[in-house]
């Protein structure tokens, strides 16, 4: 299972279609958590898609996303988890542990409009049975 993040310094960047880096969280394993980061070359959702497909990326956690990015992203079999927001080392924290869709990770003004189970927030970690 791998989880990517869009990063900016230690915490989640704010949009993702701004974004043109990656930290990307699998579990090795022993369980422990490799990290790596990756440089996103494309721009537009389609070819972003293809490069986290190319990857082997299950799941992205990020900022503020584009309907369209979020569209093509999820078509191609990653969960999206939009709208996330915190330093990386509490959000990997929450997202194994279920608490992610809290308002805690919420971008301001975001949590309330269906986060946590609208605009597919998610709940549970495919990582907690490891």
């Amino acid at each position: 299972m791998k989880i990517a993040l869009s990063v900016w310094k230690d915490c989640v960047s704010t949009v993702f279609d701004a974004a043109d880096q990656l930290l990307v969280v699998e579990k090795d394993g022993d369980g422990a958590l490799k990290r790596s980061t990756i440089r996103l070359n494309a721009t537009d959702g389609p070819a972003r898609a293809m490069q986290l497909k190319q990857m082997g990326i299950n799941v992205l956690i990020c900022g503020a996303i584009s309907r369209p990015q979020e569209t093509t992203i999820s078509a191609s079999g990653i969960a999206v988890y939009p709208f996330v927001r915190g330093p990386i080392t509490e959000v990997i924290a929450a997202y194994e542990s279920g608490r992610l869709h809290t308002a805690a990770f919420a971008l301001p003004g975001c949590y309330g409009r269906g986060m946590g189970q609208g605009r597919r927030r998610k709940k549970g970690c495919p990582w907690k049975s490891s």
